[in-house]
């Protein structure tokens, strides 16, 4: 007796539809590459742009120049200070709120809410009528700057750390540590932060592409005295294009090897 051929498996219908799903996993992230790409590689063309071809003096005349340096440190520094504040302020009172009043975490996330509610231009003109006069008088100054990113910042960094927090049983750990005899300090800093680690990096990362690429609280709150990185690119752009669009590809570079620095250390800490 012949036995007949057996038939190749046909594919499922689970399989097919895993198939197209990551076909059009592809052509998502490819459009997405594309859509982010596109506008730096026109960006690229233009700043090297030149009449016998193509030429990168621009790059070479903004690493000589001691106002690139000045005013990238001023976003830099402004940048830090928005991070450190807003991180501790936001994971100490989370903390501070999972283990003694559970109660207030709708409040709390309402209010982190409210900044994306105020637009920047109200709040920056709400702020000079209020720090103009003494004994408030901090208009013009990176203290009053720094202290309006905080409040803009609040809910990347609050959604960052509350999301670890959920995640992390904080009130069993700090039950264990408190019967091992461990200090507030310490249970902190030891037990809860590596817990916490990989969402006040994320925050933090958030927080500085926001600042550093911020534009109307630093025009309206500090202006000319204490001009930051994209106050310096809207002022080279009236009257050399080329060379601003050269301090824009910096600046985006800048953030880039910022988000890569933090996310290997976030990396290590896991």
């Amino acid at each position: 007796m012949t036995l007949a051929p057996l038939a190749p498996p046909q594919p499922t219908q689970s399989s097919a539809s895993t198939d197209r799903a990551g076909v059009w996993r592809w052509v998502l992230i490819a459009a997405l590459l594309i859509y982010i790409f596109i506008p730096i590689v026109g960006l690229l063309r233009f700043s090297t742009r030149a009449a016998n071809g193509i030429s990168f003096q621009f790059y070479r005349d903004a690493f000589a120049d001691p106002s690139f340096y000045s005013f990238l440190g001023n976003s830099l520094l402004a940048a830090l200070w928005t991070i450190a504040i807003t991180l501790t302020l936001t994971t100490f009172t989370l903390y501070w709120a999972y283990l003694k009043a559970r109660w207030l975490l709708p409040l709390l996330e309402m209010l982190s809410l409210l900044p994306f509610v105020v637009p920047a231009v109200t709040l920056g003109i709400g702020l000079i009528q209020v720090f103009t006069t003494p004994p408030l008088a901090l208009t013009g100054t990176p203290q009053l700057l720094i202290g309006a990113y905080v409040i803009v910042t609040l809910p990347f960094a609050y959604r960052a750390v509350e999301n670890s927090l959920q995640g992390a049983n904080v009130l069993t750990l700090t039950e264990a540590a408190e019967s091992l005899g461990a200090s507030w300090w310490r249970i902190f800093l030891e037990v809860i932060l590596p817990c916490v680690w990989s969402g006040v990096i994320s925050g933090g990362l958030l927080v500085f592409s926001f600042v550093f690429g911020e534009f109307t609280l630093a025009l309206f709150l500090v202006g000319s005295s204490y001009q930051t990185f994209p106050l310096y690119i809207q002022q080279l752009y009236s009257y050399q294009p080329q060379y601003s669009v050269v301090m824009s590809l910096l600046s985006f570079l800048a953030t880039w090897l910022a988000a890569w620095l933090l996310v290997l250390l976030t990396r290590r800490k896991n």
